[in-house]
């Protein structure tokens, strides 16, 4: 009993430590992000969905704070890169705490998104911009590390079920 209660107070001081990970990076990266509104030229690349939902750029005000985070991923990935390994530490806890009582789902639940990053580093492979080429290879890294670990676990589950 003792050894579960210790297990679910570290869960929650990793979630709860990684929630405050996300939320500083996230205000670091919207601060090096907002740097696009004094680049014009950068607008029709960096502002993909104030193009995509507005329809174009043509002010400053007219940028959406999502595209702050795409400058700053393309630019000064150090931020972005704390937001995504915190905020997948966070979706890997959810799912853990979900899906507790399957191993066999959280197995597979961890090869989707292993999967899932495998194909998102595929799309920023070929990106022109330093940030975006880091983040294809962070996320085929972390996509490998994932798919290993699903696939062990996955196998582990089968064996003690069979």
């Amino acid at each position: 009993m003792k050894e579960q209660s210790a297990r679910n107070t570290r869960e929650g001081i990793i979630f709860v430590g990684a929630l405050i990970f996300f939320a500083v990076a996230t205000f670091f990266s919207l601060y090096e992000g907002s740097r696009l509104d004094n680049v014009p030229w950068e607008w029709p690349y960096s502002a993909v969905f104030t193009n995509w939902l507005n329809g174009g750029v043509e002010s400053a005000a007219d940028i959406l704070t999502i595209d702050y985070l795409v400058y700053a991923a393309k630019f000064a990935p150090v931020y972005p890169t704390i937001m995504f390994f915190s905020a997948f530490a966070l979706l890997l806890q959810l799912a853990s705490w979900i899906l507790k009582k399957s191993e066999i789902a959280l197995s597979v639940f961890h090869l989707v998104c292993g999967f899932a990053l495998l194909f998102m580093s595929g799309v920023l492979m070929s990106s022109p911009t330093v940030g975006l080429e880091f983040f294809s290879r962070v996320f085929f890294v972390t996509a490998l590390v994932v798919v290993i670990s699903g696939v062990v676990s996955f196998v582990k589950a089968r064996k003690q079920v069979v």
